[in-house]
This record gives C-alpha cells, sequence and structure tokens, in this order.
C-alpha cells in the first residue's frame, strides 16, 4: 500500500486502519501471540483489488498469501472461521474423542444380552476349561448389584474428571482414561468369581465417568459456533452407537466361553483410540487459559483447515481474559446457592439441571440398556429351550430398542440448532411419557 506523504494531509475517510479494534473491542494480546495480518484490508493502488465494503483479505496460513473471499448477509467473510460450518478436521477430531463415548456404550450394552448365560448358566451347567468357568453363578439380585457397580464407578470418575482435565488436559485426560477401560476389559474378561467381575465393572465404570465429561467438554470447545448443537448430541450418539454394536456383536459371542471376548474387546477399542488421539490437536480453550498462545493458535487452525483464525482467535483470548477479572471472587457454596444467598439467584437453574438429569433415570433408561434381555424373557414368558436357542426373541428386541434409540438421536440433533433445545425436550418428555403409560 502506497503512503501517504504529505504529513498534514489525514487519510480519507474510505481507507481506515487496518486495526483489530475496528473489528473487535477487546484487550490486547498478550506479546507471546503473534497476530495474522488483519481481515481489515486497505485498498491499494492497484485496481485489481476489490473494494472494502464488498470484500475482504483473508490470510491462507498454508500457502502465505492472501486470498479475496466474499462476506455473508452477517459481514462476516465467508473464509472467517467464525462464519463457518462443521468441517472435515473438525467431524474427525470430534470422531476419534467420540470413540471413548462408544467404548462406554459398549461396556453398558455388553452385560446385557449374555446376562443369563453367565448368572444362571443357560447355555449349559458350569465347567471350567483352561482355568476359567465357562458362567459365574448367581442370584438375579446379585447380578444386578455387579452390573450397577458400573454406574457407581461412573459417579466417581465424573467426579473428578473436570479438575484433573484441567490440570493435564482434555486430550492427556482421554488418553490416560483408557488405562480404566483396558483394565476393566481385562478383569471381566478373566474373571472367575463374583469379586473380580464386579471389580471390573466398577473399573470400567470409572472409565465411563471419565468419557461422559471429557468427551462432551473437549467437542464443546472445538466446535464452531454453527456445529455446536450437532456436536452437542454427538456424544449421545456415540453412546448409543456403542451400545447397539455390543449388542449386535453379543448376538455371536453370548456363548459361553465367547463372552469373555465380548468384554475384552473393550480394551482393543480403548488401545485404538489411544493410538489415534496423537493424531489430534489439545482443545485450543484449554491451551490458552495456560498462556500457551502459540499452541493454542495452532490447535485452532488445525480443526478449522485452510480458514482463517484471527478473529475467532482474538475472541477467544478476549473472552479468557475478561473472564479471568473475576478468578479472586470466592465461589459461593453448595448451602448458598441453594438457599438464594448468591449475587444472583441461582434456584431456578439448578433445579432445571437437577430435574433434567434425574428425568433420565427416572425413564428407565438405564435399566432397559443394562437389564432388557431379563425383563422380555420374563415379558413373553420364554422357557428354558427359547432362551437358549440365540438369538432369542427377547434379544432381537433388545437390538431393536438399541436401533431406535440411535435413530432418535439423530433425529434430534439434525432439528436441534433448528426448532431449538426445549422444544425437542418437550417433544421428547410427551413422547417418553406416553411410551410409558402405554407399557
Amino acid at each position: 500500500m502506497n503512503s501517504n506523504t504529505d504529513a498534514g494531509r489525514k487519510p480519507p475517510p474510505s481507507t481506515p486502519s487496518p486495526s483489530p479494534s475496528m473489528v473487535l473491542q477487546a484487550p490486547a494480546l498478550p506479546p507471546s501471540v503473534h497476530h495474522a495480518p488483519s481481515t481489515m484490508a486497505t485498498p491499494a493502488a492497484n485496481t485489481s483489488t476489490p473494494s472494502f465494503n464488498s470484500t475482504e483479505s483473508i490470510c491462507d496460513t498454508k500457502k502465505g498469501k492472501y486470498i479475496t473471499a466474499e462476506s455473508d448477509e452477517t459481514g462476516i467473510a465467508v473464509n472467517d472461521s467464525r462464519n463457518a460450518h462443521l468441517s472435515r478436521p473438525l467431524l474427525l477430531c470430534a470422531m476419534v474423542a467420540a470413540l471413548s463415548s462408544i467404548n462406554y456404550g459398549w461396556v453398558i450394552g455388553s452385560v446385557n444380552i449374555p446376562a443369563l448365560v453367565i448368572e444362571e448358566c443357560s447355555s449349559g451347567p458350569e465347567t471350567w476349561k483352561n482355568g476359567f468357568p465357562s458362567c459365574i453363578p448367581m442370584s438375579s439380585t446379585l447380578w444386578g448389584l455387579v452390573v450397577g457397580l458400573t454406574a457407581l464407578g461412573a459417579w466417581a470418575g465424573s467426579m473428578y474428571s473436570g479438575k484433573i482435565a484441567d490440570w493435564i488436559g482434555r486430550k492427556r485426560t482421554l488418553m490416560y482414561n483408557n488405562v480404566f477401560f483396558v483394565a476393566g476389559a481385562l478383569l471381566c474378561g478373566t474373571a472367575t468369581s463374583i469379586a473380580q467381575l464386579a471389580v471390573g465393572r466398577f473399573v470400567s465404570g470409572i472409565g465411563c465417568g471419565f468419557a461422559a465429561n471429557i468427551v462432551s467438554t473437549y467437542n464443546s470447545e472445538a466446535a464452531t459456533t454453527k456445529s455446536r448443537g450437532f456436536l452437542g448430541g454427538f456424544q449421545q450418539l456415540m453412546i448409543l452407537v456403542g451400545l447397539f454394536l455390543s449388542q449386535v456383536v453379543s448376538i455371536g459371542l453370548s456363548d459361553a466361553p465367547l463372552w469373555r471376548v465380548l468384554f475384552s474387546l473393550s480394551a482393543a477399542l480403548a488401545i485404538i483410540q489411544s493410538g489415534l488421539l496423537f493424531m489430534i490437536p489439545e482443545s485450543p480453550k484449554f491451551l490458552a487459559t495456560k498462556q500457551r498462545y502459540d499452541e493454542s493458535r495452532s490447535a485452532l487452525q488445525k480443526l478449522r483447515g485452510n480458514l482463517d483464525i484471527t478473529l475467532e482467535f482474538e475472541e477467544l483470548v478476549a473472552l479468557l481474559d475478561a473472564g479471568s477479572g473475576n478468578a479472586s471472587v470466592p465461589k459461593p457454596s453448595l448451602w448458598q446457592i441453594l438457599s438464594g444467598k448468591t449475587e444472583v439467584d441461582l434456584r431456578h437453574l439448578v433445579f432445571c439441571v437437577l430435574f433434567l438429569m434425574l428425568s433420565q433415570q427416572w425413564s428407565g433408561a438405564k435399566g432397559v440398556m443394562f437389564y432388557s434381555t431379563e425383563i422380555l424373557s420374563a415379558t413373553f414368558h420364554l422357557s428354558d429351550s427359547e432362551i437358549k436357542h440365540i438369538p432369542s426373541i427377547a434379544q432381537l428386541l433388545t437390538l431393536g430398542i438399541g436401533a431406535i434409540g440411535a435413530v432418535a438421536v439423530v433425529i434430534g440433533m439434525s432439528v436441534l440448532d433448528k426448532v431449538g433445545r426445549r422444544t425437542v425436550l418437550i417433544v421428547s418428555s410427551l413422547a417418553t411419557a406416553i411410551c410409558a403409560a402405554l407399557i
């Protein structure tokens, strides 16, 4: 751009200075942050340069040169990452992180179909081969307690997952969490007693608790504004995919002693994910909170592909800087929140969150995931010979329940950003109430 040689002449109004403050009123970035060229380009003398009002100049970070992109109706450049939808790099990274969710679903669903084979030795009397029993006889009550230890382990894992993820990062937490999946799978796959099977279920549950928290955190921090609704439901979809896959595989691996292989496959999935995690970036937000700004910018660029991330990155840092100003304010206690003794009354929000979480459990969905084969076998009064026949009607209906759940999540994800969260929640709650009344 040609400079103005007349010191007394003011620049014309149509050629503003390309300052980041023109497009974002935010605190200055730390010195360690290297700014990319501003997206507000000043018209040059060359007549081929587009006018300021119609286009913006975007930096292609891979080719090291500028390209021209039209603005949309909001005034944001098409190549601006803030205007992006779900990109291929973002989807691939979300899928790698969501492998933990698939493993979560696998742990939940893998005990369902082979339940009668393990606890009641329905495939034949207990025999020992190579040091392992063909089944582990126990009462239905004790089996329910053993299986339910997964939920207790998940509670323990979710309690500490957030603090650990804020300490070592989302990606490393997912990687280390696979130790629980591997250990739990090996304990269950080699179980010779009720106690060992119970410990294995508890350890696997810890992995489920970590996965439930960290996968959603990573995907929400990696998502663009326009893909947040889709990725918000992505975790639940992957849980149901894992649940459905485990039940499909269970049809062929529910007999003795193949149910041990079924449990052990969770370890294989965890090992595969551990290798793939080396190929995805850490959460840009986490890196920025640790003031690792260069790494944060690089991670955001990998998630956005060839799009220009300058303004999105500046907004991220500005938001964190604004939030750091409130770091010295003490957090209210649980009693202060529940009694309404906070600066802003949070009781309504807390009640809504607690009610939504509890309503998911009250719906009985988790019970169906764990025990549907036994419930349906009793409902249809299946004889011993019918139960031994694989697949039985109860097992086939269990597959149908898993498939319907996955389809329902896909439908919800597709309409979530169009009709709103509240509408989807109301419709799904009404449908659940109607189905429960019919049952």
